[in-house]
């Protein structure tokens, strides 16, 4: 038996396939976050912030009011971030214009975190 207040009802648009990935991707996204043990106004990088765990770290790093820099390639993505309340945004394509772009959002601070979910190089 589970516990009933750590149930959910499933989406009608949601299949199971998809409603099976939720408990790995939030699963991952907690885990990362104890061990980073950041609170506060900590600045946190999550490169590919418009995937699956980048979309829940984004989402748990607002809820833990971190200051926030997502990555994603393409235009859209960045739309979608912005949506989504993340405002600090660089490119994950380019290599050299993240570098800079980092930078200039971080205003002479620095990412206390990096979060990166791809499984190889990108």
């Amino acid at each position: 038996r589970a516990d009933s207040r750590l149930q959910v009802r499933k989406p009608s648009a949601t299949s199971f396939e998809q409603a099976s990935t939720l408990v790995s991707t939030w699963g991952t996204v907690h885990a990362g976050f104890e061990r980073l043990r950041l609170s506060g106004r900590r600045a946190l990088l999550v490169h590919a912030a418009a995937g699956g765990v980048g979309l829940a770290a984004t989402e748990y790093a607002h809820w833990l009011q971190l200051s926030l820099v997502g990555s994603a390639g393409a235009p859209w993505k960045h739309h979608t971030l912005r949506s989504l309340g993340c405002r600090r945004l660089v490119s994950s394509r380019h290599a050299g214009a993240s570098v800079v772009g980092l930078v200039g959002l971080l205003r002479g601070s620095r990412a206390h975190a990096a979060l990166n979910s791809l499984s190889a190089d990108f």
